[in-house]
């Protein structure tokens, strides 16, 4: 256990001083007693330039939604939507039938997150994504920690945007780009939450989780009392035949909040989902095709943004994705074309109607998105992507505002 714990040391210095060996997958050490240490990750850089309409006038009202540069054209050099990663994996030995390990994933960027502030380094940012420990036995795996959530997490992890860039949302800002988020799922995050998955079961799993509850939030009104946890599932299927092999999922949430008394608004919250889809691979191409349905979700952030009208009453919202991809070998590596267009469509409720007809704001229709996207590994370890973008957004008031964006990135990963 001594000379374990030495050896994970040495292997942080290794990391951090960046010395490496050519062509090594992870850094993998085994220790005494059946204790192992891995690290992965990758870091990535995209060129992006974006030309945006000018967004639609609205009175003196405020137009929601729609996150998108106004009339602007823009070059930006940043990370994907993928993070640049650096992962620790512990696992221990096994006892007693029980496989125990642990997982911590630091995602920096190299972003500001300020206007203005791009070209110095004092507010890049470092997002924890991951702290998670998992036990599998013949039972199935119990996972304790954060990571992604079950709902919407599959819709996201299969996009082709998802090794891309995407949309900007606004040009001047920081962080990570929006890749698809909003445009045919509503982005899941990563949430604390502890969850139980089945054995697989004829190509069967059932995964169910107990979640940090979230305000439930809207332009002027938030649900902040949580008095129970949210719950998530997920069923999915998978198979294989002549020629190929293919996946399906479904999964839900449920939740409830309450207003504070002195808030002006009052009565319980719900919010809930259903999401699935479909994935088909077959000699070289890969159809997707996936989509969900919510109340008091919204249709950016899950939970956090424009859940609930001006009234406090949640918000109906859905989306979808169609996807279809073709890849091959070559003298150059393995490359791989995707084209895909997704949306996502939100109703107006009688606050929003009341609202925007008084002229004090309007809210988001539909947000689409187009992609066309060239994926070329020229090793296991790098890839290059060339990727085009078009959005359209649509507003109840009738008005729109397009951008066209062309994006070039590369990844180094073990």
């Amino acid at each position: 256990m001594k000379n374990s714990i030495l050896m994970c040391l040495l292997v942080s210095i290794i990391m951090i001083t960046g010395w490496t060996t050519s062509g090594l997958a992870a850094f993998v050490v085994g220790g005494e007693d059946g204790w192992t240490f891995s690290t992965d990750g990758n870091v990535n850089m995209f060129m992006a330039y974006e030309t945006a309409d000018e967004r639609p006038i609205f009175g003196d009202g405020i137009r929601r939604g729609g996150t998108l540069p106004d009339g602007q054209e823009g070059y930006r050099q940043r990370v994907g939507f993928v993070p640049n990663w650096l992962a620790f994996n512990i696992k221990a030995p096994t006892m007693g039938g029980l496989d125990m390990a642990a997982r911590i994933s630091f995602c920096p960027t190299f972003d500001s997150k300020e206007i203005g502030k791009s070209k110095n380094s004092f507010n890049d940012q470092i997002d924890l994504r991951e702290v998670f420990f998992t036990v599998d036995g013949n039972f199935g795996q119990i996972l304790v920690g954060k990571t992604l959530s079950l709902y919407q997490g599959t819709n996201l992890t299969t996009d082709m945007l998802i090794w891309g860039y995407g949309t900007n949302g606004a040009i001047d800002g920081g962080g990570t780009p929006l890749g698809r988020i909003g445009y045919g799922y509503v982005y899941p995050q990563f949430n604390a939450q502890v969850r139980y998955t089945t054995p697989e079961i004829n190509g069967f799993k059932l995964a169910l989780g107990l979640y940090d509850p979230s305000v439930i939030v809207g332009p002027n009104a938030e649900a902040e009392e949580t008095k129970s946890p949210r719950l998530e599932t997920e069923l999915s299927y998978a198979g294989t035949y002549s020629g190929g092999s293919y996946r399906t999922w479904l999964s839900g949430m449920y939740q409830t909040a309450k207003f504070k008394r002195d808030s002006g608004f009052s009565g319980d919250v719900e919010a809930y989902g259903v999401a699935g889809g479909v994935q088909v691979l077959h000699k070289g191409f890969e159809l997707v095709l996936s989509g969900f349905e919510n109340q008091g979700v919204g249709s950016l952030l899950m939970l956090d943004q424009d859940s609930l009208d001006s009234a406090g009453k949640e918000r109906d919202g859905r989306g979808f994705i169609a996807q279809l991809m073709y890849g091959f070998d070559n003298a150059w590596g393995h490359t791989k074309f995707g084209v895909s267009y997704g949306a996502n469509i939100m109703d107006e409720t009688r606050a929003d109607r009341q609202d925007r007809l008084a002229g004090t704001e309007v809210q988001i229709e539909e947000q689409k998105m187009a992609g066309l996207g060239i994926y070329h590994d020229i090793n296991p370890h790098l890839k290059l992507i060339a990727e085009y973008i078009y959005t359209d957004n649509q507003w109840f008031d009738g008005r729109g505002q397009n951008t066209h964006m062309i994006a070039l990135g590369t990844f180094f990963t073990w």
